[in-house]
């Protein structure tokens, strides 16, 4: 590519990323097209059967109004279904894990500001704590980064390696503590107190976390008889 226009080099960037996009975009329409087909025939089944049953008592268009409202309520992660329906979403814990998510632009989507304070309140604490965050990870990596070399370089230099080898030994190994510490170890953490997670989910959620994709389908929740001092720990150990 070096013989080419910088230009045609970033144009076939472009498109091969484009390329890559189409492809992962087919590969999770194949997937995920059929479960979503099904939950959503399961859906409009369980929503015609409800209104067979109870249609004497219901008037016409009151389930859709509710349901409407439910959902536009769960968007901004409150629900008034179950026994903590009096529990407030805005409590100290969970409003903590809310700012984390904006500082690491992970953005879990499991709440959202109602108000119009809270929305700008938002918009400039991300723009002040954006940056802030970006100098606070730039000085951790200078602070640990000579101290987790170490061990690798003693290795290096025991085993004679070449500096290609020892920067391969260090990213592997640097790779394989990321991966035990902050995707394994709370992943089986959360599998074990999380009744309603698998383990996959449990991997799943902690590296979404990680990468910062922070989907949002999964969180923990306050569900199974999970006692809220235990609850309330596991979102700050998210922090």
């Amino acid at each position: 590519m070096s013989g080419l226009r910088p230009w045609v080099g970033y144009l076939l960037l472009v498109v091969a990323h484009l390329l890559a996009m189409g492809l992962g975009a087919m590969v999770l329409q194949a997937l995920e097209g059929p479960p979503a087909l099904q939950l959503q025939t399961q859906l409009q089944a369980e929503l015609a059967t409800f209104q067979a049953e109870h249609k004497a008592c219901l008037p016409p268009g009151a389930l859709e109004e509710l349901l409407g409202v439910a959902w536009r309520a769960q968007a901004h992660g409150i629900s008034g279904f179950g026994n903590n329906s009096e529990e407030s979403n805005w409590d100290l814990p969970s409003a903590l894990l809310f700012t984390a998510s904006i500082l690491t632009t992970t953005g879990y989507g499991h709440m959202a500001p109602l108000s119009a304070g809270g929305k700008i309140f938002c918009v400039v604490y991300a723009a002040l704590g954006l940056p802030a965050s970006l100098t606070l990870v730039a000085t951790l990596r200078r602070c640990l980064l000579p101290t987790l070399s170490c061990p690798t370089a003693w290795v290096a230099v025991r085993w004679q390696l070449s500096p290609a080898q020892g920067a391969v030994l260090q990213a592997a190994g640097l790779g394989l503590l990321v991966v035990s510490i902050f995707v394994l170890l709370p992943a089986l953490v959360l599998w074990g107190l999380q009744g309603d997670y698998s383990l996959l989910e449990a991997i799943y959620f902690c590296f979404g976390s990680l990468s910062t994709i922070g989907l949002g389908d999964l969180l923990p929740s306050r569900g199974h008889g999970l006692h809220p001092v235990i609850y309330h720990l596991g979102q700050l150990a998210l922090l």
